[in-house]
């Protein structure tokens, strides 16, 4: 019997389109501090009520997949990036704002990493080129 693994699947948060994890982007927010601060912040008495801090949070893109902090996944499809500039989804999704100046280095990151991953590497035109001549 064969070792299948189920294929992970996750929804892009602008189109709602599902479709493999490896085939979409992901953003995460990293908080600007750990846990252990977030704890001992909680139980001091001097700060306001919780729901009045206001954290500062950083989203970024996540190559790798692998980042620590809450996630949400994009196509690579420029139309769903602006999608999700214009209704604030990847904010919904990250439970966490993202001012103007952050969306706009996030989407220079997701441009470069889009064309990149667009062009083929030497790798695949190598195995294209073995399949077209072999």
């Amino acid at each position: 019997m064969a070792n299948q693994h189920k294929q992970t699947r996750r929804t892009c948060v602008a189109c709602r389109a599902t479709t493999d994890k490896r085939a979409l982007i992901r953003f995460v927010r990293v908080a600007d501090k750990n846990p252990a601060e977030y704890a001992a912040e909680r139980t001091s008495h001097k700060e306001a009520p919780s729901h009045q801090k206001n954290y500062s949070r950083q989203v970024q893109l996540d190559v790798s997949g692998r980042k620590a902090g809450r996630g949400a996944y994009l196509c690579s499809e420029k139309s769903c990036f602006e999608k999700v500039r214009k209704n604030k989804a990847l904010e919904r999704a990250l439970r966490c704002s993202i001012a103007a100046e952050e969306y706009d280095q996030l989407a220079r990151e997701y441009e470069q990493l889009v064309c990149e991953s667009k062009s083929p590497s030497a790798a695949e035109l190598a195995r294209v080129g073995t399949v077209i001549n072999g």
